[in-house]
Order: structure tokens, then sequence, then C-alpha cells
């Protein structure tokens, strides 16, 4: 595992951008001196902006939190914005796996309806949270944007700044 020293040793910081460059380049690539280290990756459903050092490849935003910290995340970095590429280091938090997850604002679409929101057979719609493994209902509802408008408040209550 990298160390915080051996960060500052190697690139020049922009917390406030959210960007790292090489300040010295890995041996066999002096002509990177000064550029922005790393690159886009897909990984999963997002994008991150991964650097490469040595033979270890690591998420941007968690050198930018152990730069910032002096310790790796624990045990992930949440995006606040939702934006994976934003590694400001005012868009990072800790956060656990659970409450990063609840950090998502959509959801793979398998329908047109917004997230929480179901339609049931009798064609009114259902509004249902998900929280520790399960699903609690949360009504049923004759708008699309009654049943949202219940989702949005009961995630805000449950999720609080994870919302």
């Amino acid at each position: 595992m990298i160390e915080q020293g051996k960060l500052g040793e190697l690139f020049d910081i922009d917390f406030d951008a959210g960007r790292m460059f090489w300040k010295r380049p890995p041996k066999y690539h002096p002509r990177l001196l000064g550029t922005e280290a790393g690159g886009p990756r897909p990984a999963h459903a997002k994008v991150y902006w991964v650097i490469k050092i040595g033979a270890l490849a690591h998420k941007r935003g968690r050198l930018i939190f152990l730069a910032a910290n002096g310790r790796w995340p624990s045990p992930c970095v949440d995006h606040i914005n939702g934006n994976s590429l934003d590694d400001r280091l005012a868009n990072l938090r800790e956060a656990s796996i659970a409450e990063n997850a609840r950090n998502h604002k959509t959801r793979a679409k398998k329908s047109i309806l917004p997230m929480g929101v179901r339609m049931t057979g009798s064609g009114r719609f259902q509004a249902r949270i998900g929280i520790d493994r399960g699903q609690i209902s949360l009504g049923i509802f004759d708008t699309v944007d009654e049943a949202h408008a219940v989702y949005i408040s009961k995630r805000k209550e449950l999720f609080h700044e994870f919302a």
C-alpha cells in the first residue's frame, strides 16, 4: 500500500480541483512530468479516474482522501454529488458500503417510472424503499408524483445526508 508521504513525492495535488499531476513520473515515462496522472476507467456501471502507481491501479478519489487525511478511507469514499469523476476534496467523504449505495440518485431503468415507484396490477402506484436488505412499502397512490414524493420524503428521513 502506498503511504501519504510517497504521494507527496510523486504528485502535485490540487485538492480544490481534485486533480493530480506527475512530479516524479515513472522511470521509463519522463515525458509525463507535469501532466495529469491517470485516466478514466469504467468500473461496473460508473467511470472512475484511475492512477497507476507501480503495478497497482488506484482510484484518484481514494488517493486524494489519503493525501488529505493521512489514512486510507475505510471502507470506501463516497462522491457527495454522485459524479464519480469529481474528486475534489470537498466532494469526497468516508462512507460505509451501505451509505455509499444509498447515495445513488438513479438505478438502471427497466421502466419509465422514477426510482422507488412501481405500478400495481390495479393501475395505481406503489412507493417502496429498500433498507437493510429488505423492502418497506410506503403505500399505494393514485399518481406517480404522489408516490415519488412519499418515497423521497422517506429516503431523506432514513438516509439523512446520504439521501
